[in-house]
């Protein structure tokens, strides 16, 4: 559930008595009203709560503003600063990693159980059974684990099952396992470690189980290194992003039926969010 401008109930009432808890207020220091309604004073206070946080800076108030709120535990999560610097590093405005950050997030990076989100591919558990112990043992295998090993995809069951499904798989090999998963908030295969500057895959899994800030890390490196062919030309993600070409950018990132899968106009919603006067015409 997210809250914004606009929201209106009971749960918007929890959140202002949260926030007067907190000790911020509202416009020019005008307290806040516990009337359910989240208005220009919430808002403003729900900012500057996140500001104090070092919490990404949106005036959306989702799981993390109100772990925050609430005094628990907000040590893995991904920073504001990091989104801050992350856009300097790649050379792109802050509202262009910001909005890309958030379209291709799949929400908390943990699960309730502390562990990094994951998705099993079994169809790449195939692939790299195959690669190095031979078809055989990958044939052989898929008949007695059809649903960790496939030369199809599918078999997904989400949350944490998906690690029950892993722990099978790293039974019989723990690099072609763990190579086989999306790891964390952005969803990046195991399968990348090495172009991405892992000195394993053992490691790139460790990094993502620390927390969020490591997790955008290995977004931004996927960033630097991703290149691809598209319209019989070769193009880097990284040039892609610094040139606002979004249709290279969501092909090189969600393939060629990104469209279909609603990725580019979610992302100029979330843009037209953040500034309703940046560009937008490269997508519309």
């Amino acid at each position: 559930m997210i809250l914004k401008f606009g929201s209106k109930g009971a749960d918007v009432s929890t959140l202002q008595k949260l926030l007067i808890k907190a000790g911020v207020s509202g416009k020019n220091k005008k307290p806040l009203s516990v009337d359910g309604d989240f208005g220009e004073n919430t808002e403003y206070a729900v900012i500057q709560f996140q500001k104090l946080k070092n919490l990404k800076v949106d005036g959306l108030v989702g799981d993390y503003t109100l772990k925050a709120l609430r005094g628990e535990d907000t040590s893995k999560l991904l920073k504001d600063s990091d989104l801050a610097a992350g856009a300097k590093r790649l050379g792109v405005p802050e509202i262009v990693i910001r909005a890309i950050a958030e379209v291709e997030t799949h929400g908390d990076g943990y699960l309730s159980n502390g562990k990094p989100k994951i998705l099993f591919e079994r169809h790449r558990m195939y692939f790299y059974l195959a690669q190095k112990f031979g078809k055989e043992f990958a044939n052989h295998t898929m008949k007695r684990l059809p649903n960790i090993v496939n030369n199809s995809t599918g078999g997904y069951h989400g949350g944490t099952a998906e690690h029950v499904r892993l722990s099978l798989a790293k039974q019989i090999d723990d690099e072609c396992a763990l190579q086989s998963a999306s790891w964390g908030r952005f969803q990046l295969m195991g399968e990348n470690w090495k172009n991405l500057g892992y000195a394993s895959v053992q490691e790139f899994v460790q990094q993502h189980e620390q927390s969020e800030s490591l997790q955008f890390e290995a977004f931004l490196r996927f960033c630097e290194w991703k290149s691809g062919t598209i319209d019989g030309k070769k193009v880097k993600l990284l040039e892609a992003l610094q040139n606002k070409d979004w249709h290279s950018v969501f092909t090189l990132y969600n393939g060629r039926n990104y469209k279909k899968l609603g990725y580019h106009s979610k992302f100029l919603r979330v843009l037209n969010r953040l500034d309703e006067h940046y560009e937008q015409s490269a997508l519309a």
